[in-house]
């Protein structure tokens, strides 16, 4: 009986949509893989170049900061190179996922949201949360907020900044004059 089921051509198209289905569940499970690694691979090189950055910084040109202008200035100097060392982070991380550019960049800020990197960046995304929900509960904390989300809205932002400049670049437009 099934044998002549196989010679009916509606059985065959049955058959074979059933085997594309599954394929294409398949395709679509290998291709949503391949879009993951590629994302999770950028948003560790961004953040090997912001370890790599971070050192460098804080160990070598933060000391000749200190000699040449005097340590007064230092926490701004230190505060304008996290943000460039952040936005290195962000164009290495955008480079490597260069198709998705903004969810590279968005999967190492994910990353660098998690921990606490006070010694070495301004960025304690849990301690903001806290910050602000004591604010809410108690007003002596609402004049240490404003200044908290914007420091960390500069470093993130420089971070989605670089990853921006990482993008492919655009022809000029040409005159055929």
């Amino acid at each position: 009986m099934a044998g002549h089921l196989r010679t009916f051509p509606c059985y065959e198209r049955g058959v074979r949509a059933k085997a594309n289905q599954a394929h294409n569940g398949c395709c679509r499970i290998q291709s949503l893989l391949a879009i993951c690694s590629s994302l999770l691979v950028a948003a560790l090189a961004g953040w090997a170049v912001l370890v790599t950055t971070e050192l460098v910084l804080l160990f070598g040109v933060m000391r000749v900061f200190a000699w040449v202008m005097g340590p007064e200035l230092l926490p701004s100097v230190k505060v304008v190179l996290d943000m460039g060392a952040l936005a290195v982070c962000g164009w290495f991380a955008g480079r490597v996922g260069t198709p998705r550019v903004l969810s590279a960049a968005g999967l190492a800020a994910a990353g660098l949201a998690v921990y606490d990197f006070t010694p070495y960046l301004p960025l304690n995304v849990p301690w903001v949360l806290r910050l602000a929900r004591n604010a809410l509960g108690d007003s002596r904390y609402l004049s240490s907020l404003p200044a908290a989300l914007i420091i960390h809205a500069l470093m993130f932002g420089s971070l989605f900044a670089g990853a921006q400049l990482s993008g492919p670049r655009k022809r000029p437009i040409m005159l055929d004059i």
